[in-house]
């Protein structure tokens, strides 16, 4: 699947203290760890962790970044397929196993990279303690230089944590239901990669798992905050990372329409909610601090308002949650303008950008393929960060929203180009200036009124841009994103 697909994170999510009172969220970026190779010190000493942390620094916009730790699972591939399945090479969401792998497959274990045969190599002790001390070097270098950071939450320390699949098949990872204690070839989950984070914070996002083992990572949490030491244990926030729709990822995978997708739902509910249990779920959000949210805000808060339709049916809201005193983080946003799963094709109009803002273009650059060379879709998604950084500003509406991270992973997600800075392409760039001093200026304004210890009701005046051509006011603000 795409890069940047929408996705639930299952997150452990580990912040530093940050104050107490509201404050006005900054945009941050999203510092990309796509295995143990990405820790690892080249021959001048420097790993890709650490020149992606300068990159960030390289803008002066930033106080904090997502630092996004990726892990691979490794399934023991399609159970019973049905008669005529050739495999995943020209799939569609609906195509058995391959997007979806609810109760097509199983996890066989837990991996940190691939071998030369592009097989997952399954973890071992020695490995978790590598990967241990390569992350605690790396989020060391981003916060000796300033650089307030995230494993799931932000230093604001936040590494945010992302299963992704290991047979390169496109599977999503909000399909996948497993129990976070269960142990895989000797270890679990929490093992493999919560317990090596929470070490390494001492030593210096996934639907279906959570609606379907609710009352384990309520456990997780506990465990986390038990391994911790107590002089870091009371700096550190915890949080669940839910997807912006389909949020059991269990049922009609293939409805892109958030409207459609809960038209059919409800029918649909009666037959499926004895699967859960509804007191480990409330259990699950409620042991943890905050509530993660991978989406992309065109309306704003339309998509929280039509998430909290689908969370009311396992008798939860966010609204419940914030009422709580829990935090509401936005952790990959941005507009892809793309519109194919491909991520190949770019949108040739606003209202195709707005549709699936997370569909993008793939790195690497062809301006051929450039969304942002288009007018039409390149002064959409301006107005896009415009109208988030008002949003903000004024301290939100009917929800509040803590923490904002930018999709910068590569492709045209990344509209800052710090992926391309990072790594040194030499083709080109989907970064965009007017983009990039927008959010400079919103960052900029939100730490003055932040000093300046602004309520929460202050107002921005509207500047009086207009909507761009093509675009009416609602577009895209029903969209579900994957």
């Amino acid at each position: 699947m795409a890069a940047a697909a929408l996705t639930l994170a299952l997150l452990a999510a580990l912040a530093s203290c940050r104050p107490v009172e509201a404050t006005i969220a900054e945009i941050g970026p999203t510092i990309y760890i796509g295995g143990i190779q990405d820790l690892q010190l080249d021959g001048s000493g420097v790993s890709k962790c650490n020149r992606l942390v300068d990159a960030a620094l390289s803008y002066g916009a930033f106080s904090n970044a997502q630092f996004l730790v990726s892990v691979l699972w490794w399934d023991s591939g399609p159970r019973d397929p049905p008669p005529g399945w050739d495999g995943c090479d020209k799939y569609t969401l609906s195509t058995y196993y391959c997007f979806s792998r609810f109760n097509s497959t199983s996890i066989e274990y837990y991996s940190y990279g691939l071998d030369e045969n592009k097989t997952a190599i399954p973890v071992n002790a020695s490995q978790t303690a590598t990967f241990r001390d390569l992350l605690a070097g790396c989020l060391g270098y981003a916060v000796d230089r300033g650089l307030d950071v995230s494993i799931n939450a932000s230093t604001q320390f936040e590494p945010k944590v992302h299963l992704d699949d290991g047979r390169q098949q496109n599977g999503w990872r909000n399909t996948i239901p497993f129990d976070p204690l269960w142990p895989y070839r000797g270890f679990s989950y929490f093992d493999a990669v919560l317990a090596p984070i929470v070490d390494a914070l001492n030593l210096g996002e996934m639907g279906a798992t959570v609606w379907f083992y609710p009352s384990a990572w309520a456990r997780v949490s506990d465990m986390v905050r038990d391994r911790l030491r107590p002089a870091v244990r009371n700096k550190v926030r915890l949080g669940l990372g839910i997807n912006n729709s389909k949020l059991c990822g269990c049922v009609l995978i293939d409805i892109v329409d958030y409207n459609d997708y809960l038209r059919a739902f409800a029918p649909l509910w009666p037959s499926i909610m004895d699967w859960f249990d509804m007191r480990g779920i409330r259990e699950a959000f409620t042991s943890v601090d905050y509530a993660r949210v991978d989406f992309q805000p065109c309306d704003m808060e339309n998509l929280m308002k039509m998430m909290d339709i689908e969370f009311s049916y396992y008798n939860l809201t966010l609204r419940e949650l914030v009422d709580m005193g829990k935090e509401i983080h936005w952790i990959e946003w941005g507009i892809g303008g793309g519109v194919a799963q491909t991520g190949d094709q770019p949108a040739r109009t606003a209202l195709e950008a707005a549709h699936t803002p997370y569909f993008g273009v793939q790195s690497p650059y062809n301006a051929s393929r450039d969304p942002w060379r288009i007018p039409e879709v390149r002064d959409y998604m301006r107005y896009y960060i415009n109208q988030t950084s008002e949003y903000l500003l004024q301290g939100g509406c009917d929800y509040e929203v803590s923490s904002v991270y930018l999709w910068t992973v590569g492709g045209s997600w990344d509209v800052l180009g710090l992926y391309d800075k990072a790594s040194g392409a030499q083709d080109g760039t989907f970064r965009d200036e007017v983009a990039v001093e927008e959010i400079r200026e919103h960052n900029d304004e939100a730490r003055r009124l932040n000093a300046e210890e602004a309520p929460r009701g202050w107002k921005v005046a509207a500047d009086g841009r207009s909507l761009p051509a093509g675009l009416n006011a609602t577009a895209g603000g029903t969209q579900a994103g994957r």
